[in-house]
């Protein structure tokens, strides 16, 4: 069975480590964020893969991690419905999905000094993790967890998401990666602080 932890300390972290180890200097340069994105969603894939092969069962053989994916089951257009109970169009930086079924994990991803729809972007997560039922014919809602990423050369932050009660809200913020240039390592430790 997959469930939150293993999404967000199994899959979601490792990958954000790999990213930092194997991609460093495209976040150094500050390549476009759909290249961080889509090589995020590379290490995802292969770290999935890994999980299932370690474990020796495959809870991930039908999940992939698609960039700017924007489809619902037969192809319809995805979108969610907001707090206002409108239906909006959705495309989501980044989704472990089974296609078609169920999403696993939501992210947005932020360079430091990006703000342009950042309020946006985390509300788009309360929406869809939320298990209430939206109104709305064929929106996206129950997704298993979201995670807000905000990263620079020197730190990722991981703002998680997750259902309450049949309302989606923050959970919980992670300080996973510190990149020290001078000594050019990474130091990678979760620090949890609990959302209130």
């Amino acid at each position: 069975m997959i469930n939150k932890d293993i999404i967000i300390n199994d899959i979601l972290i490792p990958s954000l480590r790999r990213l930092y180890e194997v991609d460093y200097l495209n976040i150094k340069y500050g390549v476009s964020e759909r290249n961080i994105c889509a090589r995020l969603a590379h290490h995802m894939e292969n770290i999935m893969r890994e999980y299932d092969t370690k474990h020796g069962y495959y809870i991930f053989r039908n999940c992939y991690a698609d960039v700017e994916y924007n489809r619902m089951e037969e192809g319809r257009l995805k979108y969610h419905e907001d707090r206002e109970k409108q239906r909006k169009y959705m495309v989501a930086d980044l989704l472990i999905q089974e296609r078609g079924y169920r999403n696993l994990l939501a992210v947005e991803m932020k360079r430091k000094g990006k703000y342009d729809g950042v309020k946006k972007d985390k509300e788009r997560l309360a929406d869809i993790v939320s298990l209430n039922p939206p109104k709305s014919h064929h929106c996206v809602y129950g997704t298993l967890v979201g995670a807000f990423v905000r990263y620079s050369e020197n730190w990722v932050k991981i703002i998680q998401f997750e259902d309450f009660h049949g309302h989606g809200r923050q959970s919980q913020e992670m300080i996973i990666i510190n990149y020290d240039k001078g000594l050019n390592q990474l130091e990678q430790k979760c620090i949890y602080k609990p959302c209130s």
